[in-house]
Formats: structure tokens, sequence, C-alpha cells
């Protein structure tokens, strides 16, 4: 129940800001400020925080399943049960260990030689 919580708490601050975001492209209408560079200004930074919302908003909906295609690994492996699993791939042998040298090593510039 939690993570739902945290899930539409999310998407409640990037509603939130896209809808302030839009408030801020109508306010540059109104106040006429179209070709002027506080206008431009203001109409860049309003439709780069709308972008960068909405575009949190579609992955929070695409991860939650709220969009079809989120799941797409599981329901393909839902889908076919009896299908033949494709082979593991063979374990890496890990590294052979390296001797450590004997003689110590100092992080200080002039020790240890």
């Amino acid at each position: 129940m939690k993570k739902e919580h945290g899930i539409l708490g999310l998407v409640v601050i990037c509603l939130v800001i896209v809808v302030l975001s839009v408030s801020g492209l109508a306010s540059d209408v109104l106040t006429r400020l179209d070709l002027d560079l506080d206008g431009l200004l203001l109409i860049m930074v309003s439709l780069l925080m709308a972008g960068l919302f909405l575009l949190m908003l579609f992955i929070i909906a695409k991860e939650q399943g709220w969009l079809p295609g989120g799941h797409k690994k599981e329901s393909a492996a839902a889908a076919a049960p009896g299908a033949k699993a494709a082979p593991a791939p063979a374990a890496a042998r890990p590294a052979a260990a390296k001797p450590q040298s004997e003689v110590p090593v100092s992080v200080r510039p002039g020790e240890g030689k």
C-alpha cells in the first residue's frame, strides 16, 4: 500500500508542475510577452518543464501498467507457457586471483620506494 501512495504522490507532483507550466504559457499570452526576450524565455522554460514532467508521467504510467505494452517480457512469458525455453548461457569462470606483491605500496608521494 505504501508503494501505491508513493507512486500516486509522484503523479500528483508531476501533474502540479505540468499545470503550473501550462499556466505560465497562458500568462505569457495574456500579458503579451510573446516575442520579447522575457516572453521567449518564459515559453521555453514552461515547455521544458511541461515536457520533462509529462515524460516522467508517461514512464510511471508505463511501469505501472496503466498504458498497454508496459510489461512485454512478463506477458510474452505468460502467453507461451508450453513454448521451449532458450538454453541458459554458460556460467563465466571466476578470474584467477593474482598474488599480492610483498612490497608495501604508499599513496604519499616519495614513500614506498
